[in-house]
């Protein structure tokens, strides 16, 4: 009995620091690897603004993997978002309002990827897969199967402005999100009913939330930041390509799981997540740096991934383990 508690409480405590861990290792693998090249002013930037689009993307997520709905449409969403944007300002429409659009047609995204789940009963997570596939193609579409310019220049401060000259304002926004965030995960109805219904949703149920609800809330907040994220990328490469999600997808499943969000919902914290997205981001431009190419650095990602997945599992375990003894 005391072994068991003994182990459980080990791995809990290890869960929680995963992530800390794993960024101190990195930051002194990657001093020592690149010397004194890796703390310059400017790689610091190039860290900080690697990670602020994945980081708005992954503060969206993060609401669908509290509340037990994965959804991997991330990438296709945020590229379609930017694509669309830039193409509505091409054929006339006012920039402001391209964005507005966009933005909208994102949320609507996701909230459709939760009207199929929800009405006929299918896990989110291949909903969501094929609605990304289908997003892909539209965003292929509208572009042509090319990369559109022409964007104007008061829509470059989005992603491209600094603030005093040092810090991005992209940045900004993500700090400043991080901390909404994680008031409404700590303070709000919304985020107790989000962690209910994540981890029990039968319990949830039973207990008077409305869970088909939430589950649209969390799809409009995470469509509304993910499309938030694609336009930050718009204007930051300042072009809308259909093919910009690359990998996003999976960088911010990897970033909310690293940051202590279980895949299977229920627990979570905003710290964890940004932590998440500075590996993530950190080990990007480390491996850059380092002259490794996209395809080495997936191979990093998914061994951190694994590592992730298999601390929460434990985690899981142990709590299970707790509750039967």
């Amino acid at each position: 009995m005391e072994k068991n508690n003994y182990i459980s409480s080990l791995v809990t405590g290890l869960k929680k620091s995963t992530a800390q861990i794993i960024l101190v290792v990195l930051i002194v693998f990657f001093a020592i690897a690149c010397g004194g090249v890796f703390f310059s002013v400017n790689n610091l930037i190039s860290i900080v603004r690697q990670v602020t689009t994945m980081g708005i993307a992954a503060l969206g997520i993060s609401f669908l993997m509290i509340s037990g709905n994965l959804d991997f449409s991330t990438g296709q969403v945020y590229a379609f978002t930017g694509t669309l944007a830039a193409f509505l300002y091409n054929a006339g429409c006012p920039i402001f309002l391209s964005c507005l659009i966009s933005l909208f047609c994102s949320i609507i995204i996701f909230c459709l990827t939760c009207w199929i789940s929800t009405t006929f009963k299918i896990g989110r997570l291949v909903v969501s897969m094929a609605v990304g596939t289908a997003v892909g193609g539209l965003a292929c579409i509208v572009a042509s199967n090319k990369t559109i310019y022409g964007l104007p220049d008061s829509v470059r401060w989005l992603g491209q402005g600094y603030l005093f000259d040092v810090i991005p304002i992209s940045t900004i926004i993500f700090a400043i999100l991080a901390l909404i965030v994680s008031f409404i995960f700590r303070k709000t109805y919304l985020g107790r009913y989000m962690f209910a219904v994540g981890g029990n949703e039968d319990v949830a149920r039973l207990s008077g939330i409305n869970v088909t609800v939430i589950k649209y809330l969390t799809s409009i907040i995470g469509g509304a930041l993910v499309g938030l994220a694609g336009l930050v990328c718009m204007s930051r490469t300042f072009s809308g390509s259909p093919f910009a999600g690359g990998s996003l997808s999976q960088d911010v499943i990897c970033a909310a799981v690293l940051g202590g969000v279980s895949v299977s919902g229920g627990t979570g914290k905003t710290s964890g997540i940004v932590t998440g997205v500075i590996i993530t981001g950190t080990m990007a431009v480390g491996l850059n740096m380092l002259g490794m190419n996209t395809n080495s650095q997936d191979i990093f990602k998914g061994g951190l991934l694994v590592l992730a997945v298999v601390i929460d599992g434990a985690s899981k375990r142990s709590t299970a383990i707790k509750v039967k003894n």
